[in-house]
C-alpha cells in the first residue's frame, strides 16, 4: 500500500500521465467529496493507507461536467486497481470490517482521448484498458492489478482482470533509458522470440490440421455404406471413388471387407486417434499462454491468434497450389505475423486488438492476391503441364518419393517439414508417372 495522496500534491508523472491524476475522497474538494458518495464509494478518514483505488471514466465534454455528473448511466467504463491482486479480490465484508480506504477517480472521456472519433475507435477495439494501464503503471512504476467491473462500489460484478510486475513495466520502457546498444539487443532478443514463438504455434497448428484432414476423412465411408444400404446411389459417394480420393484409409477397408471382417473397429481407431490429437493440440493451447505469452493480454487473445494461424493453414493446404503462391504467400504471412508478436512483446499493454484485425485483414488481402494473379489464371493454364494443378497433383510442388508405400498410405507427417521443389528440379523421367496418372484420370 502507498501512503495517501494528498488532493493538491501532483503524482510523479509518467508517460502521458496528466499532473493531478488522483483525488483523495476523504481531503478533496466538495464536489470530488459528493461525487464518491453518489457513486457508492466508502470514504474514510485521512491518514489510512491507500490499498485501493476505484476509476469510472464518465462521458463529458469537460472535467468538470463529468466530475458533477452522478447518473450511472453516464459511465462509460468502470474499474477496480490495487498494487496486490489479494487486496483487491478481498470479499467486501473483509474489506469493509478492516476499513480499508478507497479513493474514487472520476475522469472525462475528453481526458483520456480527446478526439471523438479517436476515442469511438478505442471503444470499439477495447483500447480505453490499454490508456488506463499504461497511465497506472507508468505512474506508479510499480506492479499493479486492475479489474473491469460492472457497477458501482465493492460488490461490482468483475468482467475482466489485468496484472503486470515492476520489472516488465520497467523492462519495456525503463526509468533512466537505455544505451543504444542495450536496446539493440532487447529488440533481437524480442525478435528471436517471436521467431521462436510463431514457428512453434505455425508448425503445430500445420501438424493438427493434416492429422485432422486425415483422420475426418473416415467419416465418409460409414456416410457412402449408409447412403448405399439405403438403395440410393451416388457416384461421389460411392466407395470406389472414396477408396481413390482417401487411399491411407480405403486401402484398410477393401482388405477388411474382403475378408469378411467388421469396419468398426478401424473407424474407431481412427476417430479415437482424432480426438486425441484435439486433445493434445488443446493441451498446447493452454501451455502456450503461460510459456510464449506471459503477460496480460485482453480475455481469449491468444485464442483468437491461435484461430487466425488455422485459417492462415487452411488456406495453405487448399489453395496455395501454384509455385508463385507456395514462394511468396508464407512470406508474406509470416512477415505480418512477425510484426504482431513484436508489437505484443515490445510495449507493456499495446493495443492488442487493433493490432490484431489490422494483421488479420493484412493476411486476408495477401489471400485474395495470390488467388487473384496465381490461383485463378493457373486454372486456365496447360492442364498436361506439371507446373499446373491438376486432379492428379493438386499442387505443384514435389518431393521425391521415399517410399512405395506412399502410393497407397499417405506420407509420414514428418514430411510436412520437408521443403518441396517445382517440377523442373527433376528429371523427365522422374515425371513420367505423373503423367501416366493424368491420363489415366477420368
Amino acid at each position: 500500500p502507498a501512503p495517501a495522496t494528498d488532493a493538491g500534491a501532483p503524482l510523479e508523472s509518467g508517460v502521458g500521465a496528466p499532473g493531478r491524476f488522483l483525488v483523495d475522497g476523504a481531503s478533496g474538494d466538495s464536489r470530488d467529496r459528493e461525487l464518491g458518495r453518489s457513486l457508492g464509494a466508502p470514504v474514510v478518514g485521512a491518514g489510512f493507507a491507500v490499498a485501493n483505488e476505484t476509476a469510472v471514466v464518465l462521458r463529458g465534454n469537460a472535467r468538470g461536467a463529468a466530475m458533477m455528473s452522478p447518473d450511472a448511466s453516464a459511465v462509460v467504463a468502470s474499474y477496480k486497481f490495487g498494487l496486490d491482486r489479494e487486496l483487491v479480490m478481498l470479499r467486501p465484508a473483509v474489506f469493509q470490517k478492516h476499513g480499508f480506504e478507497v479513493i474514487n477517480i472520476s475522469v472525462s472521456e475528453t481526458c483520456l482521448c480527446p478526439s471523438m472519433a479517436l476515442g469511438e475507435t478505442l471503444k470499439l477495439f477495447d483500447g480505453l484498458e490499454s490508456i488506463v494501464i499504461n497511465e497506472l503503471a507508468y505512474t506508479f512504476r510499480s506492479r499493479g492489478f486492475m479489474q473491469r467491473v460492472e457497477g458501482l462500489g465493492l460488490e461490482a460484478l468483475v468482467l475482466e482482470s489485468w496484472a503486470w510486475s515492476s520489472e516488465q513495466v520497467e523492462a519495456s520502457s525503463p526509468r533512466e533509458g537505455r544505451s543504444a546498444w542495450a536496446a539493440l539487443v532487447r529488440k533481437l532478443q524480442l525478435l528471436l522470440k517471436c521467431v521462436i514463438t510463431w514457428l512453434l504455434v505455425s508448425s503445430i497448428t500445420g501438424f493438427f490440421i493434416r492429422v485432422a484432414v486425415n483422420g475426418s476423412a473416415v467419416l465418409m465411408f460409414p456416410i457412402a455404406m449408409a447412403v448405399r444400404a439405403m438403395g440410393s446411389s451416388s457416384s461421389r459417394m460411392s466407395l470406389r471413388v472414396l477408396t481413390r480420393s482417401f487411399p491411407w484409409i480405403g486401402v484398410h477397408v477393401e482388405v477388411l471387407r474382403r475378408a469378411g471382417r467388421p469396419l468398426g473397429p478401424l473407424f474407431k481407431s481412427h476417430l479415437s486417434f482424432l480426438l486425441f490429437q484435439c486433445f493434445a493440440y488443446l493441451s498446447c493451447n493452454l501451455a502456450w499462454r503461460f510459456i510464449l505469452y506471459r503477460k496480460s493480454a485482453p480475455e481469449g487473445f491468444e485464442e483468437r491468434i491461435f484461430s487466425l494461424c488455422s485459417g492462415l493453414e487452411l488456406f495453405i493446404l487448399i489453395f496455395v497450389r501454384t509455385e508463385h503462391s507456395a514462394k511468396i504467400f508464407p512470406k508474406l504471412v509470416t512477415g505480418i505475423m512477425l510484426f504482431l508478436h513484436f508489437y505484443i512483446f515490445c510495449s507493456l499493454y499495446p493495443l492488442h486488438n487493433l493490432a490484431l484485425i489490422t494483421c488479420g485483414l493484412s493476411c486476408v488481402y495477401v489471400m485474395v492476391y495470390c488467388l487473384n494473379h496465381f490461383e485463378e489464371p493457373a486454372l486456365r493454364a496447360d492442364p498436361f503441364a506439371h507446373s499446373t494443378p491438376t486432379a492428379a497433383h493438386p499442387r505443384a510442388l514435389y518431393l521425391p518419393q521415399l517410399s512405395p508405400s506412399w502410393t497407397l498410405e499417405s506420407a509420414p507427417l514428418w514430411t510436412m517439414f520437408y521443403s518441396p521443389s517445382p517440377a523442373s528440379s527433376f528429371p523427365e523421367e522422374a515425371m513420367r508417372h505423373i503423367s501416366a496418372e493424368e491420363y489415366l484420370m477420368p
